[in-house]
């Protein structure tokens, strides 16, 4: 039997091939499964990023006894290096005053194995440190930075005893003097003096 369309050629039903549908069908497919790709990315990512979270926060929480005691650790060392810092400038200002005593002493010159000079009054105190620059700059003691000053009244037996008293300690690198005055006291044949001897740090005295 043979069909004969004769509608006109704009009312006939237009017969499409069949691959666009299939083309269609593979596209939807495609899209689906990049969709379904992208997805599970995220969910994997999102699922290892949890997984390492966790495993970061039981480590912290495994860590905390020793982050403490560190912390405590760290507290009892600066505690520590305090108490050494004022030990240490304890022992820095600290004066050994019998050994400087001893030292003044034994610079007071000797005639016969007895002293010419009698001290009637002796004090002695420290200086700090910006007083001892301040005198040697300004040439006191001449210009020997001590340590330790003393403020002497006393006698001498003669004018040529206090000559060498004061020699002794002008001429010795660890002590300096000041001599501030003299007068004789005629009635008993005395100079009478007063001075000032300063002292250089050390632990030795030097003739």
């Amino acid at each position: 039997m043979i069909r004969l369309n004769l509608l006109p050629k704009n009312l006939r039903r237009r017969v499409e091939p069949g691959w666009w549908r299939l083309l269609a069908l593979l596209f939807a497919l495609v899209v689906l499964g990049v969709l379904g790709l992208v997805h599970y990315t995220a969910y994997t990512e999102l699922s290892l990023a949890k997984a390492e979270r966790d495993q970061l926060q039981a480590e912290v929480e495994a860590l905390r006894p020793f982050i403490a005691e560190l912390g405590r650790l760290q507290e009892e060392r600066k505690a520590l290096e305090a108490l050494l810092a004022i030990r240490e400038g304890l022992e820095k200002n600290a004066v050994p005053w019998s050994q400087y005593l001893a030292a003044f002493i034994n610079q007071i010159p000797r005639a016969g194995g007895r002293l010419e000079v009698a001290l009637r009054s002796v004090s002695a105190r420290a200086l700090s440190e910006e007083e001892a620059a301040r005198l040697a700059q300004e040439g006191t003691y001449d210009g020997k930075r001590v340590r330790v000053e003393f403020a002497l009244q006393g006698e001498a037996l003669s004018r040529e005893a206090l000559v060498r008293f004061i020699r002794a300690f002008e001429t010795s690198p660890r002590f300096g003097i000041e001599f501030q005055g003299a007068s004789l006291d005629e009635g008993r044949g005395l100079y009478t003096f007063s001075a000032r001897v300063g002292a250089t740090g050390g632990e030795s005295g030097a003739r």
